[in-house]
């Protein structure tokens, strides 16, 4: 008579978790963007008046610095010196012209009206005459201050401590007027302009509580210190300012704010316009979030539990997920253990061994 085969015990393999007690924080947002630095302002130098350039400065070199005020070049002022010199001497002569004129209107006119000598068309004669010579004044005088304004136009200084970013200008060169010679920058200030995508502002960027002035616009937002640094090294980092909101991109859905940066900041390579730059904006605060790693959360939002040794899925409703960490404000309870070894599809009510934080089994694998 056959034996039957002798009976294998079945014996469940627990998974090698590692997992992490449920605690609830207060946590501050930390909105992430980037952009390039640039000048606060930019100002493009024109020629106003037409004429050979005579003098520039010694360091009109494109990347030098020219204080406030400084000359940056000179065109030669001699023809408007000519003119102006000319025309003060015919207001001379006219002035003398025009009181002669209103001298013999008013003579002839006290004639007539008192003595009944003399005829009305010599008194219109006499009137015509002054008014024509103080037409011929008031040009003079106009043809005066155009040609002081030119002569002030010869010398064109600096109008804020500026960098050089373009030159086209050259001693002994033609300028005409409205010809584009100089480029200056204002680094007293730098600006970052970056996108942030429209929820995070709406949701956690920081207002004063104020009223837009403009009843279809953002409120101004809170003037918080934010940090600054260079994409490319990263421990050279600066303090600026959130300063305001500068435009809406509907096709992105994204808002631009603009941190404003103090220059002179110490740094022995400081932060210059042109660099590409990462910002972290302090915002809201979250209330009562639990921290987790973002893997420990999957697509759908749901999270493994260890309970009672076994493994449990649950929805979560994540607030927020910064770098490598997801925030979870619904789903969990104090005194949950969240499993944060990564699983591939486990089996629901699966038996779990909970490891030491740190241990070499973190695939969940059985050996």
């Amino acid at each position: 008579m056959k034996k039957p085969p002798a009976q294998v015990q079945q014996r469940e393999h627990a998974l090698k978790v590692e997992v992490q007690d449920v605690t609830f924080v207060d946590a501050q947002v930390l909105i992430q963007g980037y952009g390039e630095l640039r000048s606060l302002r930019t100002v493009d130098v024109a020629a106003e008046v037409a004429g050979t350039v005579i003098a520039v400065h010694p360091r009109l070199q494109v990347g030098e610095i020219i204080e406030q005020g400084e000359v940056l070049f000179v065109i030669d002022d001699r023809d408007y010196l000519s003119e102006y010199e000319s025309s003060r001497e015919r207001l001379k002569i006219l002035e003398r012209d025009a009181a002669l004129a209103t001298s013999e209107f008013t003579r002839l006119a006290g004639l007539l009206k008192t003595q009944r000598v003399g005829s009305q068309s010599a008194v219109d004669r006499a009137e015509q005459a002054a008014n024509a010579v103080a037409d011929r004044l008031a040009q003079v005088r106009q043809a005066m201050v155009r040609a002081e304004i030119n002569l002030a136009r010869c010398r064109v200084e600096a109008p804020f401590t500026a960098r050089i970013t373009a030159k086209t200008i050259e001693q002994g060169q033609y300028v005409s007027p409205g010809r584009i010679v100089l480029g200056l920058a204002d680094d007293s200030f730098l600006e970052l302009e970056v996108s942030l995508d429209s929820r995070d502002v709406s949701h956690w960027l920081r207002f004063d509580g104020q009223a837009s002035p403009g009843a279809a616009w953002f409120g101004p937002v809170s003037q918080i210190p934010c940090q600054v640094s260079w994409v490319e090294e990263p421990e050279r980092s600066v303090v600026g300012e959130l300063d305001r909101i500068s435009r809406f991109n509907p096709d992105t859905r994204t808002v631009d704010v603009v941190i404003r940066l103090q220059s002179g900041t110490g740094l022995a390579q400081p932060l210059v316009a042109g660099m590409f730059c990462a910002v972290e904006i302090p915002g809201k605060t979250m209330s009562q979030v639990v921290a987790l790693p973002r893997w420990a959360v999957s697509f759908e939002n749901t999270v493994y539990l260890a309970r009672d040794g076994r493994l449990l899925t649950v929805p979560v409703k994540v607030a927020r997920a910064e770098g490598d960490l997801a925030y979870v404000d619904q789903g969990l309870q104090a005194g949950d253990q969240v499993i944060v070894t990564r699983l591939i599809e486990p089996l629901e009510n699966s038996l779990l061994q909970i490891m030491a934080p740190g241990s070499e089994q973190r695939n969940g694998l059985q050996p």
